[in-house]
C-alpha cells in the first residue's frame, strides 16, 4: 500500500492525506477512561499503516484524549505528527502559553507538530494570539500554527496579525453533504498554499448520502473495488490543498481509511461525486424551527433566546458574540436540520447541530431573517 502525502502549507513538511481524526477517545466535555485501550490500539494500528498525522484538542474529553496520544506514540514520536488545538477561552497570551505547555506535558512531547486556534475567541485581539504563537515557534515548542473554524475573515485577520511565522493550515468541516467552505475558505487556501484540514470528512458515519446518490455513489464504489466511505475520502484529498482526519477504532474501519488514498478517481468520476452531492443551504424562518433538549455530543443547550443572551454555559465565543461577527458579515457554516416529529404543528424542523450558531442568527437579526440550513432526511 502506497502512502500519499501532500506538504503541509507552503513549507517541505509532508504529511499523510488520510490522518487520524480523535474527538471522543477519551471523553467529550469530561475523560471517560472505560475504553482508554482500544483507543491507544486504534490509534497505533493507524500509525502502523501509514495514517501518522493525529489531530486532538486540550478541549476533548478534558485533555484526556492528548493524554492517550501521548501514550499511543511511545516509541514511535519520530514517526508521527502531532496536531493539537488551544480551546478559545485560552487564546490570551499567559493563558495560550500556559496551554500550550500543559498540551505538551498531556502528549509526552517537546513539541507540537501544529498548534491550532481550536475556536475564535473575539474578546481577544487576534494579534495577541498570534504573537503568543510566534512566541512558541520561536521557542521550539510549535512548529506550525493554524486555525480552526474561523471564517475567511477570521482567516484573513489572523494571516495578516502574523509577522515572523506564515500560517500552515486551515482546519475546517468539509463532507459531501457539508460542502460550505468550496465558495471562499477553500479557493483561498488553495491561493495561499494553506493546507485544509477536513475534519468530518465522513459526516460522523453518514457518508453516502441517502436515496438516488447512494445508489450512484455505490456504483462508483464498485467500479474501484473500494467501499463508499473510501470513495469519499478520496473525493475530498484529490482537491490539491485538502487532507483529511476520520476517526475510526475498529480495525476495519481503520484500514478501510488507510487504503481510502492509495487509488485515483478519475476526473469523470471526480465530476459525478461533485455534481450528486451538490447540496445547497435553504433559508428557513427561525421560528419554524424547534431546538432540541438534547444535545448531541453531552452538549447542552439553550431553549430561549434570553438564555442565550444569559450565556450562562459560558459558550465561548457566546451567542452575543457570534452575533456581533454576523452582523460584520461572518458566515461560517450552515445550521442542521432534519423534519420535525413535532405534533402540534407549530415547527417544521428540529435543530440537531449549530445550536450557538443559531441563536447568534436569532440575536443579530432580531428573529425575523430565515437562517440558512442543511436538512436531512427525516428517520
Amino acid at each position: 500500500m502506497t502512502v500519499r502525502c501532500k506538504k503541509l502549507g507552503g513549507g517541505t513538511t509532508e504529511v499523510p492525506v488520510v490522518g487520524q481524526g480523535t474527538m471522543g477517545m477519551g471523553g467529550y466535555l469530561s475523560a471517560e477512561a472505560e475504553n482508554d485501550r482500544r483507543f491507544i490500539d486504534a490509534l497505533r494500528s493507524g500509525i502502523d499503516l501509514g495514517m501518522t498525522f493525529i489531530d486532538t484538542a486540550e478541549g476533548y474529553g478534558g485533555g484526556h484524549c492528548e493524554e492517550l496520544v501521548g501514550r499511543a506514540l511511545r516509541g514511535v514520536r519520530d514517526k508521527v505528527f502531532i496536531a493539537t488545538k488551544v480551546s478559545p477561552e485560552n487564546l490570551s497570551e499567559q493563558s495560550l502559553v500556559r496551554a500550550a505547555e500543559k498540551s505538551l506535558k498531556r502528549l509526552q512531547t517537546d513539541h507540537i507538530d501544529l498548534y491550532q486556534i481550536h475556536w475564535p475567541n473575539p474578546a481577544i485581539p487576534i494579534c495577541e494570539t498570534m504573537n503568543a504563537l510566534e512566541r512558541l515557534v520561536a521557542e521550539g515548542k510549535v512548529i506550525n500554527i493554524g486555525v480552526s473554524n474561523f471564517s475567511l475573515r477570521e482567516i484573513r485577520k489572523a494571516v495578516g496579525a502574523l509577522s515572523s511565522t506564515s500560517m500552515a493550515a486551515v482546519q475546517v468541516e468539509y463532507n459531501l453533504f457539508d460542502r460550505s467552505i468550496e465558495k471562499d475558505i477553500l479557493p483561498f487556501c488553495e491561493k495561499e498554499g494553506l493546507t485544509t484540514i477536513a475534519y468530518s470528512p465522513l459526516d460522523q458515519g453518514r457518508a453516502g448520502g441517502a436515496g438516488d446518490e447512494a445508489g450512484e455513489l455505490e456504483s462508483i464504489a464498485a467500479k474501484y473495488g473500494k467501499t463508499k466511505a473510501q470513495i469519499t475520502l478520496n473525493w475530498l484529498v484529490s482537491h490539491p490543498s485538502v487532507i483529511a482526519i476520520p476517526k475510526a477504532t475498529t480495525r476495519r474501519h481503520i484500514r478501510e481509511n488507510a487504503e481510502a488514498a492509495d487509488f485515483e478517481l478519475s476526473d469523470e468520476d471526480f465530476s459525478r461525486i461533485a455534481l450528486l452531492f451538490a447540496c445547497e443551504p435553504v433559508a428557513i424562518p427561525v421560528d419554524r424551527i424547534r431546538v432540541s433538549r438534547e444535545g448531541e455530543g453531552n452538549r447542552r443547550v439553550y431553549q430561549t433566546v434570553s438564555d442565550a443572551v444569559e450565556n450562562a454555559l459560558k459558550f465561548v465565543p457566546s451567542p452575543v458574540e457570534l452575533a456581533q461577527s454576523l452582523t460584520e458579515g461572518d458566515f461560517l457554516k450552515p445550521v442542521r436540520l432534519i423534519p420535525t416529529t413535532d405534533p402540534s404543528g407549530r415547527y417544521h424542523y428540529d435543530l440537531i447541530e449549530g445550536r450557538v450558531r443559531y441563536w447568534a442568527w436569532v440575536i443579530a437579526h432580531n428573529g425575523k431573517a430565515s437562517i440558512p440550513a442543511l436538512i436531512r432526511p427525516g428517520k
